[in-house]
């Protein structure tokens, strides 16, 4: 799906058993023609398979003698003593051998008119381009053959009625020479088409020593030494085909067989260019679909399609099935691989990549009900489909590559629904049960805005004094999060918990914690508790609708009892209602609270207000109120991230890329979010500083603050080492990882899955497994650690494992970070 991201399928042409494609071409009967010294047609019937393909040719070929030469002195004289036809036995002893030839042949003739001879496709590795039988060409007349031997030896019995013995035996040994090539060349083919390489091979051998039909019977035997395994005979006979050649210098065809020697030789651009001279029917076609082969191997996939599009003799859904997975075309792709696997022929390979093009582009369940409904409960076999290529898991090139990453970088930040959660959760306040007591030890500006009485919050600690010291230990907590020490926050809140189990307040805090970490399916779990706790915390309830929408939970008995709840209290928050309908994807019903007067602004409301816009389409008001939230918030840098993007989304990336560098430079702004604070911060400016060309000058910017004393903590490590994936380097990456989780015992579910990625980039895979596996332990609904587990079980061909994975996962996920290659 994309990137071009490819399903790729890499030859090797020393290896003649590898399966990537099957490809197989059967009878295919052209034009016939005359004498060796004059022109020349012939039949093919093309057997090839795929990475070292393979022709062989049926073709039929007849001579007719040379201008005949004045008699001599010792011709006339035997003319003088003529002996009649019917007392001459050498006469009657030719004319018996020409007739029992002819029987011959007209027995191999007809064989092979009647005989199906349908060729079983071969599967060896190769480009896209598969080879289906061919269905003999109908303008082929045997007949013809006959009616040319006839006339030779009719002529050839007039120079003996008129004396001319030896110009007449001439043409009688010729007649039985070519009689016996034909047979031998025609008997050939039909071997091959019945399987019988062997014989087929000697009966080319026999057809070469004849000396007749030579260049041609070398190619099908080259192709059978080729499908044999023999690659020394292979080679013999291929230059053996081009040694014989020069006979074929007056044939129309003749750039055509120079065409398959050099296809056969891998000279590539010059069987292409003979290809292109191609013109007599019906060898067009072949041409043609050749041509989309030598393309396809020289990765021009779309003169390949072009090839094929403009051919009509062979049924291509496979190859261009396959040829548009690798040109990133998933939709035309799983058109085409869909009409491929109504054929028997192509079924197989043509579902195992269908199953690979849905991997890509996220369709997981798709493609197991696919795999369920013709497998139905035969497992073993579904994971087979798996099996028949070979992957190798890489990271996604569109990230780290800085013109790619411009190419499919989207400047409309809000638009993604997971964006809008995380800007919501990232000014989201802490909940303390006095405010006013709480901001005196909170170490921050504008403190009002970032903490909230709790809805009730005297109603859960009733003793005033526990009350107070209670509100103090949040408040500290608190102090934390917002200071950028995230991580502590999250810890801290936990051991709070355990005291005080049933406060509604510490789950809400210890919830926003874990969803500001974006470990969405804790959050929705401790959200969900801290409402049902107290039942009028509707924040509570909310975010837990918008953690479990991002989740994948079924949270309509959720929606149900909250709407109820809000339906009933008069005293509801219209806001906190307006996201309830944001969470059910209800975007018309938020827009009163838009027009709503006397609100309270605050950086949740103005963000949640831009985010109303967006989703109704009203883009000036989206400005207003990022323009507003930023002048209320003028060192924050997620504010300052979408006020810049705001003022130059309209310009081109190049643009864009240039006025970041200008704008981002010498800014006064708190950089500690980006390393200590929600991870969006983290993600939004890294992503930015990437696009823009500063990515190095920022990295190089956190090294340094790494190297001093009171900079030196594990959020900086944890920005650098997230920093250096993107610059690619990866091996530094991992080791920074390795220092969080090893020596700092950072582990939360984020932190070992971008570990994994810096493993992936540094080729440690098993590294990557083990962490993927730790990261999905601590978040189990955490897609990415499940789609890169699937692609890195089904490398080591664990494919009862990779499916486990691909269960779980929905449609329409794609991997931000991984995909996949195949492997040559």
């Amino acid at each position: 799906m994309a990137e071009k991201e490819d399903i790729v399928l890499e030859e090797s042409e020393d290896n003649l058993n590898k399966e990537r494609l099957d490809e197989s071409l059967g009878d295919f009967k052209g034009q016939e023609g005359q004498a060796p010294e004059d022109e020349e047609f012939l039949s093919l019937s093309e057997e090839s398979s795929s990475e070292n393909s393979d022709t062989g040719f049926n073709f039929t070929r007849e001579s007719a003698p040379e201008d005949t030469p004045p008699p001599t002195d010792e011709e006339v004289k035997d003319k003088e003593q003529f002996i009649p036809w019917y007392k001459d036995r050498k006469f009657i002893s030719l004319v018996g051998a020409s007739t029992f030839l002819i029987c011959i042949l007209v027995f191999t003739l007809f064989y092979l008119i009647f005989s199906e001879g349908n060729i079983k496709p071969d599967i060896i590795a190769s480009k896209p381009v598969e080879q289906p039988d061919i269905v003999p060409d109908e303008s082929y007349k045997y007949n013809h053959d006959m009616s040319k031997i006839d006339e030779m030896i009719q002529k050839a019995n007039a120079l003996y009625f008129r004396g001319e013995i030896d110009q007449a035996l001439r043409i009688y040994k010729q007649v039985a020479i070519y009689n016996e090539s034909l047979s031998n060349y025609n008997l050939g083919v039909s071997q091959m088409n019945e399987g019988k390489l062997n014989e087929a091979f000697e009966s080319f051998k026999k057809a070469i020593a004849s000396g007749e039909n030579q260049s041609v019977s070398a190619i099908n035997a080259a192709v059978c030494a080729l499908k044999l395994g023999d690659k020394e005979k292979f080679k013999y006979y291929i230059d053996l085909a081009e040694v014989y050649l020069s006979k074929e210098g007056k044939s129309k065809l003749y750039n055509y067989y120079l065409a398959l020697i050099d296809y056969y030789k891998g000279y590539y651009p010059e069987a292409l260019q003979m290809f292109q001279q191609v013109n007599i029917e019906p060898y067009i076609d072949t041409a043609k679909y050749l041509s989309a082969k030598i393309y396809a191997k020289m990765d021009f996939d779309a003169k390949a399609v072009q090839q094929l599009n403009t051919q009509g003799n062979f049924e291509s859904s496979l190859s261009l099935g396959l040829l548009y997975a690798r040109m990133g075309e998933y939709d035309k792709a799983k058109t085409f691989l869909n009409t491929a696997m109504k054929i028997e022929r192509d079924f197989n390979q043509s579902l195992a990549a269908l199953t690979l093009v849905d991997i890509k582009t996220g369709d997981y369940q798709n493609m197991l009900t696919r795999l369920q409904n013709i497998y139905k409960n035969n497992d073993e076999n579904k994971y087979k489909v798996l099996g028949t290529y070979k992957i190798k898991t890489r990271l996604n090139k569109n990230l780290f590559d800085i013109s790619i990453a411009q190419n499919n970088f989207s400047k409309d930040i809000l638009k993604k629904t997971k964006n809008q959660f995380d800007l919501l959760f990232y000014y989201a306040p802490y909940q303390v049960f006095d405010s006013k007591q709480a901001s005196l030890y909170i170490e921050k500006a504008n403190i009002v805005d970032f903490i909230d009485d709790g809805a009730n919050s005297k109603n859960y600690l009733t003793i005033s004094k526990t009350l107070s010291s209670t509100n103090i230990k949040i408040a500290n907590v608190i102090n934390h999060a917002l200071n950028q020490q995230l991580r502590l926050a999250n810890e801290e809140f936990q051991n709070l918990l355990n005291s005080y189990p049933e406060h509604s307040i510490l789950q809400y805090n210890l919830a926003l914690t874990y969803a500001q970490m974006q470990n969405y399916e804790l959050a929705y779990k401790y959200f969900s508790s801290s409402y049902h706790l107290n039942p009028k915390n509707y924040l509570a309830g909310v975010f837990a609708m918008l953690c479990g929408k991002l989740s994948d939970l079924d949270t309509t008995k959720l929606y149900n009892e909250i709407l109820e709840n809000m339906s009933a209290d008069t005293n509801s928050n219209t806001m906190q209602k307006s996201m309830l309908f944001l969470a059910n994807s209800d975007y018309v019903s938020m827009l009163p609270y838009l027009d709503e007067s006397n609100k309270k602004e605050t950086p949740l409301s103005l963000i949640f207000e831009a985010i109303i816009a967006k989703n109704n389409n009203l883009n000036n008001q989206v400005d207003v109120k990022i323009a507003k939230l930023r002048s209320e918030l003028p060192q924050d840098i997620v504010a300052n991230i979408l006020y810049f993007n705001s003022l130059n989304s309209n310009f081109n990336i190049k643009e864009y890329a240039q006025n970041a560098q200008i704008h981002f430079k010498n800014l006064k702004i708190d950089y500690r979010n980006v390393f200590g604070g929600p991870n969006i911060a983290r993600e939004l400016y890294v992503s930015l500083m990437h696009i823009s060309g500063l990515l190095n000058l920022e990295r190089n910017k956190f090294k340094e603050l790494m190297n001093t004393s009171k900079f030196k903590s594990e959020g900086v490590i944890q920005t650098l080492a997230y920093l250096d994936i993107f610059a690619q380097q990866y091996q530094e990456s991992y080791a920074l990882y390795n220092v969080l989780i090893d020596d700092l015992k950072i582990k939360d579910s984020r932190t070992l899955f971008l570990a994994a990625v810096a493993a992936i980039g540094a080729n440690n895979p098993n590294s990557a497994i083990a962490l993927l596996q730790l990261s999905k332990f601590s978040d189990k609904n955490n897609k990415e650690s499940k789609a890169a587990l699937g692609l890195l079980y089904q490398e080591v061909q664990n494919y009862e494992a990779a499916m486990s994975q691909y269960k779980t996962l929905p449609n329409d996920f794609k991997s931000e970070f991984f995909t996949f290659d195949i492997k040559d």
